[in-house]
């Protein structure tokens, strides 16, 4: 931000704030080779409601999680709390889980039946060298 003062042009430069979350979704964006401003478009916001993340301490970043982690291809836990990207499910996996969820018993037992299968066969032909 350039003011005048005395004068003469000062700057002053704005310190980045020190909020894991926003440090978290600011990296992702780096990593993933993205924009703050696709990301505001993505959200239907303005470029300056992410500078107010990055420097004025804001958490309106918070009713946006969801959406956030949509963009970036990441969860809520790796933004909350860190954990590694191998930690977390994809969304597809997220989606297969939920409709697992859903079954009753006797689905979900043939279900772990088919996966079981399915996984030996794998085995089996990874040790033939067929896969």
């Amino acid at each position: 931000m350039d003011f005048f003062k005395d004068g003469k042009m000062a700057t002053t430069t704005k310190k980045l704030t020190d909020d894991p979350i926003v440090l978290r979704i600011l990296g992702l964006i780096k990593k993933k080779g993205k924009k703050e401003k696709d990301l505001s478009g993505y959200l239907g916001i303005s470029s300056g409601g992410i500078s107010k993340w990055k420097y004025d301490g804001s958490v309106v970043y918070l009713k946006y999680i969801e959406e956030i982690c949509e963009f970036l291809d990441t969860t809520p836990n790796y933004l909350f709390l860190g954990s590694d990207d191998e930690d977390r499910l994809s969304l597809g996996e997220k989606s297969m889980l939920e409709m697992y969820r859903g079954l009753d018993d006797g689905r979900k037992k043939l279900v772990n039946e088919m996966i079981m299968y399915l996984s030996k066969d794998v085995k089996r032909k990874k040790k033939e060298n067929v896969v």
